[in-house]
Order: C-alpha cells, then structure tokens, then sequence
C-alpha cells in the first residue's frame, strides 16, 4: 500500500512538473509576442510625437495627483462646512476610491517588479526619470479611478465627457513621455476603474448599514443616490421620520 501511494506521488509530480514545462512553451512565445508589440507601439508614439507638445503633455501628466485629491477635498470641505451628506457621501467615496487605487498599484508595482521602458530599452526617450516601477501606471490610474468615480456620482454629460477626458490625456501623455509601456496605461486604467467601482458599493453598503442601524434617521437616504435627482424622489417616496 505504501509503494502504491509513493509511486502515485511519484507520477503526480512528474505529471505536474511536464504540464508546468507544456504551459511555459505555450506561453512564453506568447508573452514574447506581446513585449514586442507593446515596445513597438511605445516606439511609435513616443519617437513619432510632435515634440512641441512635450511641455503640454508634461504639464497634463503632473496634474493627476493634484486634480485627484482636489475634487474629493472639495466635496469634504463642502460636506462639512454646509452640512450637505450628499457632498460629504461624494467625498468619502472618491477618498475610499482614491485608497484602494493607492494601494493596488503599489501592491502590483512591488510585485511585478517591471523595469521602466527606457531602461530596458535606451533609445526610448523620457521627460524624467522615475524611482519605481513601470506596471501599472500610477499617474493612469489615479485619472481613471476620479473619472470613473464623477461618473458613478454624476449622470451629466458635461461632468463626465471632460473628466474622461483629461483622464484618457494624462493616459496618453505617460507614454508620449517614454514613461510607460502601452500595457502599463492598460493597468492603470483597469486598477483606477475598478478601484472606483468598489469604493462606490463599500461606501453605499456601509451608509446602508449605518442608517438601518440608526432608526431615529440621522442619516438620510441621499447618501444612497448619486445623483440629487434620485435622492430628492426617494425622499419623497420614503420620508424620514422626524
């Protein structure tokens, strides 16, 4: 009975180690492939752009951060100073958006461990040179992750055409600058979306929770709608008790 087992761990291990050898041939070309589409798209827009644009495109890259915790400080600094749950629920949400983002990208930079592309390769040319890693972009998906944010908040075409907008820009602009490849900006923008996505249902399940927890009804159900539309029929529909 031991044999029988032994071999059978025996044959197991071999089976796994050739699936492990099987699967590396099928990907590996594959993989190689892509590396050398995503270099040779990078080459295109980064050596093949109009360089009177760098200052601009410069300028549109280092407004990420700076637009991404503006519009979210805004709408605390509202929330509080008016009273407005509505704002404040806005802020809280891009703030939750804005951690999960932060930390995602972080995560998989240190993970990937993925060398910036003029690095790897010298005749990309770059506006600066950054200390991290390449994959994700940080810059991408802290614009995705605002956009994605006003959109869930905001039904308004004229919030959300100018938010994607600039998002896709500051995109654009990290590899017209040689700092990332095409694939990192696929990341970042796949990281901010879906990093929105999920502070917008932590926030609404969390103000859910709260108000079935609080049965005098300090906290009202505009919370639970983006949009002040929404908010004003649902009150109307479910009125708070005084």
């Amino acid at each position: 009975m031991m044999l029988q087992s032994t071999r059978l761990k025996r044959l197991l291990t071999i089976g796994l180690l050739q699936w492990c050898k099987i699967c590396t041939c099928l990907i590996l070309p594959i993989a190689l492939h892509a590396q050398n589409i995503d270099i040779d798209l990078l080459r295109d827009i980064n050596l093949h752009r109009p360089r009177s644009l760098d200052h601009a495109f410069l300028a549109i890259t280092h407004s990420a951060a700076p637009v991404s915790i503006a519009i979210p400080l805004g709408y605390t600094g509202i929330g509080w100073l008016q009273h407005d749950s509505l704002a404040l629920a806005r802020g809280t949400q891009m703030w939750l958006s804005l951690a999960i983002t932060a930390a995602a990208t972080e995560g998989l930079k240190w993970a990937v461990h993925r060398p910036r592309p003029y690095i790897t390769y010298p005749d990309i040319q770059h506006a600066q040179n950054d200390p991290d890693y390449s994959f994700p972009s940080g810059h991408t998906s802290l614009a995705f992750s605002t956009a994605t944010a006003l959109t869930l908040q905001h039904a308004r075409w004229y919030i959300q055409l100018p938010a994607w907008t600039w998002a896709v820009a500051v995109a654009y602009s990290r590899m017209d600058l040689g700092m990332h490849y095409p694939s990192d900006v696929l990341g970042g923008m796949l990281v901010g979306a879906g990093s929105a996505w999920a502070g917008y249902h932590i926030q609404r399940w969390w103000a859910y929770h709260q108000h079935h927890h609080h049965v005098s009804g300090q906290l009202s159900q505009v919370s639970f709608y983006p949009d002040p539309f929404l908010s004003m029929i649902m009150r109307s529909q479910n009125p708070v008790s005084p």
